[in-house]
Formats: C-alpha cells, sequence, structure tokens
C-alpha cells in the first residue's frame, strides 16, 4: 500500500483499499474541517463581488426618468 498525505494536516496516512480513486484526507473529521473551509471561503468571495459591484446611480423621488443625452461637438471654423 501507498503512503498518502492528507490535504488537510499533511499527516501520512494509508490508504485502506486500493480500489477507487486515493483519498485526500486521513480522517472524517479533516473531511469536515475542509468543507467548513470551502463554506466559509465561498461565502468570503460572495462578500467580495457584492462589495465590488458598482452602485446603481441615486434617483431623487419624484425626479422622473432621466434620458442620456449625447453631446455632439462641432468643429467651429477659425
Amino acid at each position: 500500500m501507498t503512503t498518502l498525505y492528507c490535504a488537510c494536516c499533511g499527516q501520512p496516512f494509508r490508504r485502506s483499499s486500493p480500489r477507487g480513486p486515493a483519498p485526500l484526507y486521513c480522517s472524517r473529521d479533516c473531511r469536515r474541517q475542509i468543507e467548513v473551509r470551502r463554506r466559509v471561503w465561498a461565502a468570503l468571495q460572495a462578500a467580495e463581488r457584492t462589495a465590488s459591484a458598482p452602485l446603481p446611480p441615486v434617483v431623487p423621488a419624484g425626479a422622473g426618468s432621466f434620458h442620456r443625452v449625447d453631446i455632439v461637438w462641432e468643429r467651429a471654423s477659425a
């Protein structure tokens, strides 16, 4: 059997069975720890995405709708 190293704590461990994919974690505790870390990382990334999103412009109440006006510059003859 081959010696593997846990992706959570780095401890060496042996595979219990040569069948199937190689396990990444040495114990159930390490699997749970990584699941918790993934949830926290996902929540932090979602919070960063919402914090970096531009805020919509604030329109005063009763101001009606604003229409964007494009300015056309013309060259004045000298």
